[in-house]
């Protein structure tokens, strides 16, 4: 920064609010600066900064090491906010929701002097390891509605059993009385959510409810659960917990 300030003709302190974007600075002054930062390839010390203000400008968003859409998608949205709100993202994967997993990714935010963290957790055992990892700055988890009493985490989370009962009432309302439901795994929050919202909307109208038929999320159990039906006895129709079970 003080060469900066050298080649500009100015303080370090001058240097710094230009850097900081404030106010009062001449706009010729601000030019000489920028020009002098650009002439020197100056480059900020983010490590200094942070120590200074106590503010990476950075999150973290722990998620699983999935190409599923849900997860995929939540983590574009969260970095494409995280971007428009001045922020940085860091992100890490896990491939199972173990404690210690879990444990090492957020330490390794820590570390980084992260201001907060995401957690895309869509998973029971997600929920049970992030709860045990005491964390010095604010979590917030993407995926349960719900978390046990005395919890200092927030959530955020779609309502996901609301969205089952409309569709299943959509297709109560067009007539169907056999609607069978292709449910994500069971140890997904949104897979059980919406097991929920299906049963709940049929026995409202009185409608006998099958059992769901359990997938993994994935368009080759969607087919094999197809044919399955196609051999079986169709139903009239079929609320698929997600597109690509749909697709298959």
């Amino acid at each position: 920064m003080s060469d900066v300030a050298a080649v500009a003709g100015v303080s370090h302190q001058t240097v710094s609010r230009v850097l900081n974007d404030h106010p009062n600075v001449r706009p010729e002054t601000r030019r000489r600066v920028i020009e002098a930062i650009a002439e020197l390839g100056y480059r900020r010390n983010t490590a200094a900064r942070t120590l200074v203000t106590r503010r990476s400008g950075t999150i973290g968003v722990l998620t699983s090491g999935s190409a599923l859409f849900g997860p995929t998608s939540t983590l574009i949205a969260v970095e494409g906010a995280a971007r428009d709100a001045g922020l940085f993202v860091s992100v890490a994967t896990v491939l199972r929701w173990d404690a210690a997993g879990v444990q090492r990714a957020l330490e390794h935010f820590m570390s980084q002097g992260v201001d907060g963290a995401v957690v895309i957790a869509a998973h029971d055992d997600a929920v049970r390891a992030v709860q045990a990892f005491d964390a010095p700055v604010p979590v917030v988890m993407v995926g349960p509605r719900d978390l046990p009493d005395g919890s200092t985490m927030h959530t955020v989370a779609v309502d996901q059993y609301a969205g089952a009962r409309m569709a299943t009432r959509h297709l109560v309302e067009l007539g169907h009385r056999d609607v069978v439901h292709l449910a994500g795994p069971q140890d997904w929050i949104d897979a059980r959510a919406r097991v929920q919202g299906w049963r709940d909307e049929l026995a409202s109208h009185g409608i006998a409810v099958r059992e769901p038929l359990e997938g993994d999320w994935s368009a080759a159990t969607g087919y094999e659960v197809g044919r399955r039906l196609a051999a079986e006895g169709l139903p009239t129709a079929v609320f698929a917990a997600n597109d690509q079970l749909a697709l298959g």
